[in-house]
């Protein structure tokens, strides 16, 4: 038993680094002894536990697809898929949805260098950027873009994307740029009311976008 702890703790270790330094620099800017360095481990223990680079990196997007499938939009819109006939049903799968990209960015329980990974990868096409589209990504927009549908049935295709994006940037953007908005905020980390008020802000717009935003909507409890 010790020595399986062991080899989960080197290799937990070593995806870690590799996601932070990969979130600060790049996949393609990372070497070998750069994450065994930050891992406080040695070269040898990327090769016998991943058998090199190449799969620790796979293992790092793998990380952060789990984790953002366990928050996934799909489970959020589920409850309400029953009542999305009505504005009630409508107007709180909306919230739920935004609520669940809120809750999965800054959860304190989970590393930041998660979210930094999307933003990277997403700079240019490679294998990793299609494991993470076609696993996470592409899932998550499809689930938005099929209950706007269902609310709106009139949206044209590129309207859908458009409000789907909308209700996608701020959340993003307040992850990708973390250390710049916090220091505007005058903040070490985005209290409750604040995450609060962009849940409530994008809800609004996009119940406006969508036509149903005619009574102030209500916060889920």
């Amino acid at each position: 038993m010790k020595k399986y702890a062991s080899s989960e703790h080197t290799k937990n270790a070593l995806v870690n680094a590799a996601g932070e330094l990969a979130a600060e620099m790049g996949f393609s800017n990372i070497s070998t002894r750069a994450i065994a360095e930050r891992a406080g481990e040695n070269i040898g223990s990327i090769h016998y536990h991943f058998g090199g680079k190449d799969k620790l990196f796979e293992a790092v997007i793998r990380e952060v697809i789990a984790r953002g499938n366990n928050f996934s939009v799909a489970d959020a819109i589920a409850p309400f898929s029953d009542s999305l006939n009505t504005r009630e049903g409508q107007l709180k799968a909306l919230r739920a949805v935004v609520n669940k990209k809120i809750s999965s960015l800054f959860d304190p329980s989970f590393p930041r260098w998660h979210s930094r990974i999307v933003y990277q990868l997403m700079q240019y096409t490679c294998p990793l950027q299609e494991i993470l589209q076609k696993e996470l990504l592409n899932p998550m927009v499809e689930s938005i873009s099929e209950l706007l549908s269902a609310i709106n049935p009139f949206l044209e295709r590129d309207e859908t994307m458009l409000i789907t994006f909308l209700m996608i940037s701020p959340i993003v953007s307040h992850a990708d740029y973390m250390p710049f908005c916090l220091d505007h905020l005058g903040e070490d980390h985005y209290n409750d009311d604040y995450l609060r008020k962009m849940e409530d802000f994008i809800v609004k717009q996009t119940e406006r976008l969508l036509g149903i935003g005619n009574n102030p909507s209500q916060s889920q409890q």
